[in-house]
């Protein structure tokens, strides 16, 4: 397994993180506003929109080009299978985010031989590199 495409593909994913977070910080501060002064979100409810918001985010962009911010800058490229629907991308984000829940399982598979992500193969999807050299 090539050590390049690891580091691109966990350079990727963090910078995918940092992203996320900044995009949780607005949407919860725009929820706060709008509820007003006093009163309060349950927790739980708060969580699924954030979980919404991302899935908007992730699935928007894959659609509309096959790239997230994250993977423009690292120079990444989601190819999904052929004759795909919308579908395809909801079932990718939901795949994935179960594999965040499962302790990473889903993305550390990669450092133990693995090519691609679980859910990439689950779905017959594959990330290429865009680079040109």
């Amino acid at each position: 397994m090539n050590i390049k495409w690891i580091a691109r593909l966990y350079g990727c994913f963090f910078y995918e993180a940092i992203i996320q977070v900044a995009l949780w910080f607005l949407i919860t501060l725009f929820i706060l506003i709008s509820l007003g002064e006093g009163n309060t979100i349950n927790p739980s409810l708060l969580g699924f929109f954030l979980w919404l918001s991302s899935g908007i985010y992730f699935i928007y962009s894959w659609v509309n080009g096959g790239q997230t911010l994250a993977m423009r800058a690292w120079k990444l490229k989601l190819l999904p299978p052929k004759n795909f629907k919308l579908t395809f991308f909801i079932y990718r984000y939901i795949l994935a985010s179960i594999g965040l829940f499962i302790f990473l399982s889903f993305y550390l598979f990669i450092l133990f031989g693995g090519k691609k992500y679980i859910h990439d193969m689950i779905l017959k999807s594959r990330i290429i590199c865009t680079r040109t050299y």
